[in-house]
């Protein structure tokens, strides 16, 4: 590089949090030493940065180390950006990626990371910063939803190269106790008649399949095939194949009759128009329709579209059946942890007292 420019110098500082900063410094020409910035002196075998006290400022004997550490002082802070920032970056380039209700999800999170972290710097952020807001949320299985979230963000920092580790992986999460409630048959029948017809066929068809909400209401008409239900879940992208039964045959028919002349590639829609039920728009109808039955008396607990699944886990294990292989989950343990749920029949001893 040609250092010999009168009125400019350009100097290349050495990479720093991933970025190079060019420094633009103008001054007058020298008549010796013309590679020097400008305020930078070579005097008794050392290099001088005279500051604008006058104040001499000792740079070291070797021009390169000088340099670096006139480029060090003078260099403006760069990468400093806040967390409100990095996750407008993080919803721009990393949200789209993830399935459509855990976008929901994490956004919801981020709202209420946002008005704590956002003003901070990613660098500043430790893990009892991180503690103090779990105590503050005061909800053990959310705010571990939510610590998982800024840990997305805080990687985002990372890769923007504005931090080199990750606080929230110091963080212990709170312990999450499984759900343990078991929806009897009694429950499903008792609670059916207060739920609109595509409801009930949903509920008839979750309780065969096991499949999660999702993968549910995104059954398409072509996925019915000439040798089962062929299913690709959302969460791990595993395939599925139902195989007909006269159950399951039945009921996906009924459910066709009730679309009449809808004319929607899903198999599950609202019977209000026709049109794909969205996550917030079942989750509405359920509650609807769980207060219902109990108003009336007809259950006493409420319990979760989840708890189906669970059901169906336990049910398949009492069958007989591969409960892990039915669910899509990688590993016996999940499904035993988080789902199987139905009470062990055992025999009393066999001894005489």
């Amino acid at each position: 590089m040609n250092l010999h420019v009168q009125r400019l110098h350009l100097i290349l500082v050495l990479w720093k949090k991933s970025e190079i900063c060019i420094i633009i410094i103008m001054g007058k020409p020298r008549k010796i030493r013309k590679d020097l910035p400008q305020r930078v002196y070579f005097k008794h075998g050392a290099y001088y940065f005279v500051n604008t006290e006058n104040k001499w400022i000792p740079l070291g004997k070797e021009y390169g180390i000088a340099m670096q550490k006139w480029a060090a002082m003078l260099q403006p802070v760069i990468g400093k950006q806040r967390l409100s920032s990095v996750m407008d970056t993080y919803i721009k380039e990393e949200l789209p990626s993830r399935k459509p209700l855990t976008q929901t999800d994490y956004l919801t999170s981020l709202a209420l990371l946002r008005p704590i972290f956002g003003e901070m710097f990613p660098e500043d952020i430790e893990p009892k910063d991180i503690y103090a807001f779990m105590r503050m949320r005061n909800a053990p299985v959310r705010s571990n939803r939510d610590v998982a979230v800024l840990s997305n963000v805080m990687n985002q920092a990372i890769k923007m190269g504005l931090i080199n580790t990750n606080p929230c992986k110091q963080v212990r999460r709170n312990v999450e106790n499984p759900r343990t409630r078991e929806v009897l048959d009694s429950e499903i029948v008792a609670f059916l008649p207060h739920c609109p017809e595509w409801l009930q066929a949903y509920i008839r068809l979750k309780l065969l399949t096991g499949l999660r909400q999702g993968d549910m209401l995104s059954i398409r008409l072509d996925q019915l095939r000439d040798d089962g239900l062929f299913v690709q879940t959302g969460k791990r992208g595993k395939k599925l194949l139902f195989s007909w039964s006269d159950n399951l045959r039945t009921i996906v028919e009924t459910i066709k009759a009730l679309r009449h002349r809808v004319t929607s590639l899903h198999l599950i829609n609202s019977d209000r128009d026709g049109t794909k039920l969205s996550p917030s728009g079942f989750k509405s109808t359920w509650a609807r329709a769980m207060k219902r039955a109990i108003e009336a008396g007809s259950l006493t607990e409420t319990f979760a579209e989840n708890d189906l699944r669970a059901k169906v886990a336990t049910e398949a294990r009492e069958l007989g059946q591969n409960a892990t292989k039915i669910l899509g989950h990688s590993s016996d343990a999940v499904t035993k942890r988080h789902y199987e749920r139905g009470t062990s029949k055992v025999e009393p001893l066999r001894k005489k007292y």
